[in-house]
Parts: C-alpha cells; structure tokens; sequence
C-alpha cells in the first residue's frame, strides 16, 4: 500500500515469463489464431507449443554444436544442422521431408564397393556369414566350385588317395553340416570352425542359422559384434573388457565419439559404432541390457533383441555374434535368458520376411552356459 492509500502498481508480466519459456507464447497465440480454424483455442495451446519448439531447437543446437565441435569448428554452420538431424533417429524421422539450405548431403558408400587391398591383391571388404575352415581341406574343397581352367587345377591338387566312397560320404556329411539339414541335432561337435568349436546349430524356417560357439567373442568373424553395456558404454563386463583389450586406444575413440554424437542409452536401446581394423568384426552394436530386478524384465529383454536385429537389417548385416545377454551383471537366470533370447529371434524372423541377417551366432565361454543353449537350442520350434 502507498502512503496516499493507492494500490502499488504489480510490474507487468509477460506470458512467457510466466510460463517459464523462451520462446513467445503471444506471438504463438496470435499464428494460432491467424493460420488455423476459427474456433476456441485455449489459453495452454500456445503455452504448451512455444515449449515444445523451445526443446526442439534446444535439442537440435546441442547436437550441432557436438558435430562441429567434433569437426574442430567454432560456429555452428546449416552442414553441421543436417549431420546432426541425420544421425537422430528421432529428429530424422521427424525432418524427413525436410531439405535444410546448404546442408549439403550425408556421406555413405554401400559396403559391397568398399574393398581392401590384402598381400597385393583387391579383396572385397565384405566376409562370408560363416567360415567352415579357415584354410579350405581338401577334404571340404569339393564345395567349392571354381570355374575353367581354375576348376581342372583344383581338382587335381585335391584329389584324395583314399577310394570315392569314403570321400563321398564326408562330403555328403559335410554338407548337411554346412546346410544345417541334420534334423538339428548338435552338428560338428568338436570341430574346429574358423577358431571356434561349433556345439550346436540349428536351422530355421526361413533358412537362418543359430549356431551355438565357445570361445572369445572379440575373435569371432562376423559382420557385427554385440556389446552388453549401461547406460554410459560402461565398457567394464566380459565382453566390454575383451573390446578394450582388442582395440586398444582407437576403440575407446570410437566409444567416446559415439557417446558424445548418441548420449545415453535408454534400457533396450541399442547402437552402433565401426570395428575398424583392430577387430574381425566390421561393427560393434552396444545395447543396454535390462536387469532382471526391473518391472517386466521379460519384455525389456524381448525388445532388447529384436532392436538388435532391427539395427543390424537396417545396416544390412549377414551375420551376428551374440554373447549371454542378461545372465551376467543383469541377474537373469541363464535359462531363462537363454529362452527369451531364442524365442526373440525366432518370432523377429517369422515377423521379418526380407531379413538380410543369415547367421546369428551365439559366441559363450562357461560351460554352464554352452550346456543352457545347446540344449534351448534343440527345443527351439523353428
């Protein structure tokens, strides 16, 4: 109250203020009330708009600045806008349709062009699915089927001593093995296959293979490695450890790199980032595996796998190593893991009927492990 008996002036707000936003919500109501229908709109719509463009720009500005801070530039140009749009997939399904000034366009090259030059010679970038041997025998050299003169040469530097018939009956068995045609018993039982010993492989419907392996996984050779990690890349589990071994400096590079570009991993996000040359594997996918104390464990799990496959098909991948997802530090028990995991791929693949995936390995170490999924593996219906 003033001396005289007046009401003291209140100082004027304005609606921003008073909404706790940036940007104006009375320039929001008034776009409302020019560019849509005539009818009511209520005092919360621009509010509520002005908010959501606010976090939208925020958003987006945070991961501009990441990209040209990565790109070793202090002023946030339309090309570091577009990379960070792109590599959203949030932010890019929502701008598809949109063509950002200057932005200039996202680099890729399909890997079947890339090629590597190995002893002298071009070899294409990309390796088969699975490796019978890693030296072809002559034993398993009939498989392959060189052309010309290159088959004549073949056949008379592999030739067996021994009579046909034994030789026939090896190849017939070794290709039921490859085929997975067995009925799906355990096939090549101690046999050694590109440094692994294969325990158990089953054949789906749709001709995927789920093959059972015992050894380390960052040795294996596929085209994608998958990483059970938190949140943060927590790089401190089996199979974390082992990457950091086997990649050294560069692969914490790498990790680095893709937590600054993705951020966090929600529970049963996945993502991707290159093995480059310090691993068999072409790519590493990160997943954050669900703890079995969490609500609906079951499902977190289910949709944990088929995230993986859903990133590996969108990759175009043939082929996935899978260690023990959520019988570790996640606390599920192993069978139960084990039948989950199983039943995800098999439903993703009945679901799925152009999957570029042809060969999910899963890669263990414990023998009590190797025992759960050997014989999941026989129950499986495919």
């Amino acid at each position: 109250m003033s001396g005289r008996g007046g009401k003291k002036k209140a100082k004027v707000l304005s609606k921003s203020a008073r909404s706790g936003v940036l940007f104006p919500v009375a320039r929001m109501q008034r776009y409302l009330k020019r560019d849509t229908h005539h009818f009511r709109i209520g005092s919360g719509a621009p509010v509520y708009m002005a908010a959501v463009i606010e976090y939208l720009t925020a958003e987006i500005l945070e991961l501009a600045g990441n990209a040209a801070r990565d790109n070793k530039k202090t002023r946030v140009t339309p090309r570091h806008i577009l990379l960070a749009v792109a590599n959203d997939e949030e932010l890019h399904q929502l701008l598809k349709h949109v063509t950002i000034a200057s932005g200039g366009v996202i680099p890729r090259i399909h890997p079947e062009l890339l090629v590597r030059k190995k002893g002298g010679k071009v070899v294409p970038l990309i390796k088969p699915a699975l490796k019978a041997t890693s030296t072809p025998s002559p034993k398993t050299s009939t498989l392959i089927k060189p052309k010309g003169k290159a088959a004549l040469a073949a056949a008379v530097k592999t030739k067996p001593a021994a009579s046909k018939k034994p030789a026939q009956k090896k190849t017939a068995k070794a290709k039921a093995i490859a085929d997975g045609t067995d009925g799906g018993s355990p096939v090549g039982k101690g046999t050694v296959a590109g440094g692994f010993t294969i325990l158990s492989e089953r054949k789906l419907f749709l001709g995927q293979k789920l093959t059972v392996l015992q050894g380390d996984i960052v040795k294996v050779t596929a085209d994608a490695i998958v990483h059970p990690t938190s949140s943060n890349f927590y790089m401190g589990g089996e199979v974390g450890s082992a990457l950091k071994k086997a990649g050294g400096n560069e692969f914490q590079d790498e990790i680095k790199a893709l937590q600054s570009s993705h951020g966090s991993l929600d529970v049963s996000e996945v993502a991707i980032c290159p093995g480059r040359n310090f691993l068999p594997a072409k790519y590493v996918i990160h997943c954050n595996s669900p703890q079995w104390s969490a609500t609906n464990p079951q499902e977190l799990l289910d949709k944990t796998v088929k995230n993986i496959l859903t990133l590996a098909d969108k990759h175009d991948l043939r082929s996935v190593a899978l260690p023990s997802i959520g019988s570790g530090r996640a606390g599920f028990p192993k069978q139960t893991a084990a039948q989950l995991i199983l039943r995800s791929i098999s439903n993703y693949f009945s679901g799925s009927m152009a999957s570029s995936i042809k060969q999910v390995y899963f890669v263990l170490y414990d023998v009590e492990s190797v025992t759960v999924y050997t014989t999941e593996l026989q129950r499986l219906d495919a």
